[in-house]
């Protein structure tokens, strides 16, 4: 949904000067700013998103573009939130909701995707249902989530919809636009705005629209059930945050176009950085297309400055494949551990699908966690062959006693015994290392085991 940019500005002022009076939101910040968060929701106990919880005592949520409730919020939804931010803490005065797609299941593929609106939704451990209900094909379905490239959204909380329906809706990115015919289309959607509301818009007679991300909405489908060919729109805008200024502001979601190695997008937003840019979970370098990443920084002349990138592919491998299976892949001296790939991992080093690699293959492998030991691939490159081994990702136990810890990463336990840690002693890295924390560690492959020989604190 879009955010018009006077209101968002006049939030800003009000707030500031809310600051200055000492007001604290509920929250107990007694020193705050006005920001901006657009996001997924995390969690509850007020609203956190981007790791910030945002206290909801006084703030207007609007839905669909009605008023609701904090009840009808849900975890998976993305929501853009304004308000002031003190460090983890805020107070929120508006939380709109952004959902994806409105429209029938089309087709699944397999359980991991699933066809809606002409859109490829991805479905994993972390995608949420109402009511553990999910929709079947034919179903009309509510899909909330990030727009990850053309055509493809990365679900986080879908909902089965009864009769009455609402509206068709659908955000992407618009390729193939005609104005003379006056269509575009959205993954293999079709949309003809002719009789649209199109203020809101660049002037299609003038400028292309190719490559702007958009909602669509529309009563009227033309195709043969389930599969809508065709939306009949009735409003076409631009979708995600459309600020121009703002002094805090942080943004999530995928790379989805790289201009140079400090300048790149996410979702339809331009982020550069600087010498000062702070990274997390990653370096500069592991920025490509596809890549999940919370920013926060300066937005001003609609470009974000910024202060800190993470990555919310936080999972680095390096090692040799042991098997290889028709969408996964295990790896030596890291038992219990499973690569999954899916339509949007991107390979690399000559790699062009998951069918090209065989058992003893040396890869590097970028992706995200779905469950205890299992990883959603992003990224994964052919190495040249060497006994190097790496496992990065947050900590999940801390077991035995110094100098023998055992520290458990995706169900690896590594043994310290001789590890050496980075830049502090044992005693500092254990004062400093909990579980959730992210370290990464390094060690040789001997047959079908590793031994460890370096450990890192990455956070």
């Amino acid at each position: 949904m879009r955010i018009p940019l006077l209101s968002t500005l006049l939030f800003g002022t009000v707030l500031a000067l809310a600051s200055c009076s000492g007001g604290t939101g509920g929250t107990g910040v007694t020193s705050s700013n006005p920001a901006t968060s657009f996001g997924t929701i995390t969690a509850f106990g007020s609203v956190f998103v981007n790791g910030v919880e945002f206290s909801t005592s006084g703030a207007t949520i609007v839905l669909d573009g009605n008023p609701a409730a904090e009840s009808n919020l849900r975890v998976g939804m993305v929501v853009t939130v304004n308000g002031s931010r003190s460090g983890s803490s805020g107070s929120a005065t508006r939380i709109e909701v952004d959902d994806a797609v409105k429209g029938f299941v089309e087709a699944k593929v397999d359980p991991n995707h699933w066809t809606v609106m002409g859109q490829t939704v991805l479905v994993d451990d972390r995608t949420r249902f109402e009511n553990n209900v999910q929709p079947g094909v034919g179903d009309f379905a509510e899909v909330h989530g990030l727009v990850v490239a053309d055509g493809t959204i990365s679900g986080g909380f879908i909902e089965k919809k009864n009769a009455p329906f609402p509206a068709f809706e659908v955000k992407g990115f618009v390729k193939n636009h005609n104005d003379a015919s006056k269509t575009f289309d959205i993954g293999t959607l079709t949309v003809n705005y002719s009789n649209a509301t199109i203020n809101d818009m660049p002037n299609p007679a003038t400028t292309s629209w190719n490559g702007l991300l958009v909602e669509a909405k529309g009563s009227t489908c033309t195709g043969t059930a389930p599969v809508c060919g065709t939306l009949t729109a009735s409003k076409v805008e631009p979708n995600g945050p459309q600020m121009q200024e703002a002094a805090e502001f942080e943004i999530e979601g995928f790379v989805t176009k790289i201009n140079s190695p400090t300048d790149f997008v996410v979702g339809n937003q331009r982020v550069v950085t600087t010498t000062s840019t702070i990274f997390e979970g990653g370096v500069a370098g592991d920025i490509a297309v596809g890549v999940k990443l919370e920013v926060e920084g300066v937005l001003a002349g609609g470009v974000l400055t910024a202060s800190k990138v993470e990555f919310g592919d936080s999972i680095k491998i390096e090692a040799d494949i042991d098997t290889v299976g028709p969408s996964s892949l295990t790896l030596r001296g890291l038992p219990g551990v499973t690569v999954t790939v899916n339509s949007l991992t991107h390979f690399e080093g000559g790699v062009f699908r998951l069918n090209n690699l065989v058992a003893g293959d040396h890869v590097r492998i970028r992706g995200r966690a779905s469950s205890s030991n299992t990883v959603i691939a992003t990224e994964v490159e052919r190495r040249l062959a060497e006994t190097r081994v790496e496992l990065q990702g947050p900590i999940q136990s801390i077991t035995g006693a110094s100098p023998n810890q055992i520290v458990t990463i995706l169900g690896v336990a590594v043994d310290t015994t001789g590890v050496v840690f980075e830049d502090v002693n044992r005693a500092t890295f254990f004062s400093q290392a909990v579980v959730g924390t992210l370290v990464k560690t390094r060690g040789s492959l001997n047959g079908s085991t590793v031994t460890w020989s370096e450990m890192e604190l990455e956070d």
